[in-house]
């Protein structure tokens, strides 16, 4: 009976599905009492066959459920923290030897270097010479048509002129050095060796007793004394060092000048071909906009380096000789040495004035003439008041202006990194930095 009643609702129910009556309470009471599991497996062939899993694929760690590529990371990181750690804790300990190390590279780098910067600045300053010589002897018929022969000619003698003038400058400071040293008598040394003795005499004598009136022994007095020329016999080793480090100073100087002569002649004489070919590699290598860029920055170097070196070179010979008729006219005595020492230091700013009135005043001042120095400083201002004025701004017009501060700081800096030579390029490389900071605010207000 019960299964009659179902199939009669059963088949009530369906033909309420497939006219699309709504079912009706019966059919909703019978789906009521059935059971889900029984019509999951049917539901289930419905969707298809379930597809199996897919298989994981990873390294040795996957099997712990572990991510190889995010471990490999911290990994790395970890190493790298650990390396970091080791260098820091031993900075402290080997930092002298790697400085000392630093510092003997530089030193070397520096000697092998220091050569061909010189050769190179000479060939600069002797460059402009080289040209006008070499357009004077294209006018010459047998030289007209023969350019490299004319090139080498002019280049060998401008180097032979200027090496020339070099060795009269050092011949004639050596020469007034000699005289000055022969000018001190025997007797005058003697004179003042004596004065020095007594003086040492009585002034042991004082000590002596100031010693005994503040209650100190004659022993401690004898081993004060004893510590005294110790210290002086110290002195005399140091002295006798530096005796020797003068003669390997001289010695480098000498063999750095040599090999100095020999880059600026190579500088001189292949300087179109040297020209041509880094024209052409660089511009191959880095591209037509890169080379555009190096190409504006070599123009700022040589508007910033050349003009003024030869500038200042010139500016410094005609102090020199101005300086000289100057003070030979005064009376001043050694005036020829004090406008060769002005002239040099001269290509260093504020250093030429400087020499000029400090030799001026021990020459005058040891001959006590102090008339004659006083007449001489004035003719020393007006000179410089000239210089600064008028003949040093129409020299290096196309140069560019420096602040006096910034001088001064690059001079110092210059100094500290490279001697005599930093600070003779230090101010066209303040100058180099000042164009382009000033290239980098114009960029900027243009951007803004």
């Amino acid at each position: 009976m019960t299964s009659a009643r179902w199939r009669v609702r059963s088949s009530s129910a369906g033909s309420a599905v497939g006219s699309g009556s709504p079912p009706s309470s019966a059919m909703r009471f019978a789906g009521e009492s059935m059971n889900m599991s029984d019509i999951a497996p049917s539901l289930g062939m419905l969707a298809g066959p379930r597809k199996p899993p897919a298989p994981r694929h990873g390294g040795p760690m996957s099997r712990f459920g572990l991510d190889d590529k995010r471990y490999s990371t911290i990994s790395r990181y970890v190493i790298a923290t650990a390396l970091v750690l080791a260098v820091v804790a031993n900075v402290g300990v080997y930092l002298p030897k790697i400085l000392t190390a630093l510092a003997g590279a530089g030193a070397w780098l520096l000697a092998v270097v220091n050569p061909l910067v010189v050769g190179g600045l000479a060939a600069c300053l002797l460059w402009p010479a080289v040209e006008s010589l070499d357009t004077l002897l294209s006018r010459v018929r047998p030289l007209s048509s023969a350019d490299r022969a004319r090139h080498v000619l002019s280049v060998v003698a401008v180097v032979l002129l200027a090496v020339a003038v070099l060795a009269v400058v050092v011949s004639v400071l050596l020469a007034f050095v000699t005289d000055s040293v022969r000018s001190v008598s025997l007797g005058n040394l003697a004179e003042l060796a004596d004065y020095v003795a007594r003086s040492m005499s009585h002034a042991y004598d004082g000590i002596v007793r100031a010693a005994a009136t503040l209650g100190f022994s004659k022993v401690e007095l004898e081993d004060a004394a004893s510590a005294v020329a110790g210290v002086f016999g110290t002195s005399g080793g140091s002295i006798g060092q530096t005796v020797s480090d003068g003669v390997d100073a001289v010695r480098d100087f000498v063999t750095n000048g040599v090999l100095a002569v020999i880059f600026c002649v190579y500088f001189l004489i292949d300087a179109h071909n040297l020209a041509t070919y880094w024209d052409r590699t660089l511009r191959s290598l880095m591209g037509t906009r890169a080379y555009g860029h190096l190409h504006a920055f070599a123009l700022d170097v040589r508007r910033s380096f050349a003009g003024y070196m030869r500038g200042q070179f010139i500016d410094a010979m005609l102090m020199g000789i101005a300086v000289t008729i100057a003070l030979e006219v005064v009376g001043v005595r050694y005036a020829v040495l004090i406008g060769l020492s002005t002239g040099i230091g001269n290509l260093i700013p504020y250093v030429g004035p400087l020499v000029a009135y400090a030799s001026t005043a021990l020459s005058c001042l040891i001959a006590g003439d102090v008339r004659t120095f006083a007449l001489a400083v004035v003719v020393l201002a007006v000179i410089q008041f000239v210089d600064g004025q008028i003949v040093n701004p129409k020299i290096l017009a196309d140069s560019v202006e420096v602040h006096p501060i910034l001088v001064i700081v690059a001079l110092i800096v210059g100094g500290k990194v490279g001697g005599v030579v930093g600070m003779f390029v230090a101010v066209p490389c303040a100058a180099l930095a000042k164009i382009y900071f000033e290239k980098y605010v114009a960029w900027r207000d243009s951007r803004n």
